[in-house]
């Protein structure tokens, strides 16, 4: 069985993650709307990005090209109306690791990577109830406008080759199951939900709303006990 083949087997029910957060998007009307799914996105991608660009060996396998994706929604948050020091200030997730094989990267980067086969969808919508923002702020959701197929599959022969054991495709699986369950507890936060449970599973909602960035502070003490 080809690696990529196991990585979707084996985090199928997982994908789920990233549709939650296009429905963000699919429910936008107005621009404030789209700069939430873009500060969402931002603050998840790029602490990621940064991991990966650090990561020993992984570009033998990943186009370090690929790993740029947040300077472009900087670019998109900025053409929305956002000033540089405000997207600056925008919160990141905290949980995100440094990688030290390019096995366990590839996981996380399967998890940035698979998301983009939704752009096209996403892009579709953005036209049609803001046109503006599409037509100069979706840089992002353009990034592999036209060879989105191709990128994909250019990527998975990268998860191919990585994944020359079967304990590499073990980690690889591991990195991609930690990066939905991360993905997961950072919408959680954004979204003023209690801490989930060691299992990642939604333990209750909280009555009010905290700010993001007190309530990512609570996070860090109660992960920081955890462990």
């Amino acid at each position: 069985m080809r690696a990529i083949q196991r990585l979707d087997d084996e985090t199928r029910q997982l994908h789920a993650e990233l549709e939650a957060e296009h429905m963000v998007l699919l429910e936008a009307t107005e621009v404030s709307h789209y700069q939430r799914y873009l500060t969402r996105a931002y603050g998840f991608v790029s602490p990621i990005e940064r991991s990966l660009l650090d990561t020993p060996g992984l570009s033998d396998f990943v186009d370090s090209r690929r790993l740029r994706k947040s300077e472009l929604i900087e670019h998109d948050l900025q053409t929305t109306g956002l000033k540089p020091l405000e997207v600056q200030s925008i919160p990141q997730c905290m949980w995100i690791p440094w990688f030290d094989d390019p096995h366990t990267a590839i996981g996380w980067a399967y998890v940035v990577e698979r998301n983009t086969l939704a752009f096209a969808h996403l892009f579709r919508h953005l036209a049609n109830v803001l046109p503006g923002e599409a037509a100069f702020a979706s840089s992002y959701l353009k990034v592999y406008a036209g060879v989105s197929s191709d990128m994909w599959r250019s990527f998975c022969d990268g998860v191919d080759a990585v994944g020359a054991s079967q304990r590499q495709v073990d980690m690889m699986v591991a990195g991609a199951v930690s990066a939905f369950r991360n993905l997961r507890r950072w919408r959680n936060t954004l979204d003023g939900k209690n801490l989930s449970n060691p299992h990642n599973e939604v333990v209750a909602e909280t009555s009010a709303q905290p700010p993001v960035v007190e309530h990512l502070v609570a996070l860090a003490e109660v992960a920081s006990e955890e462990s």
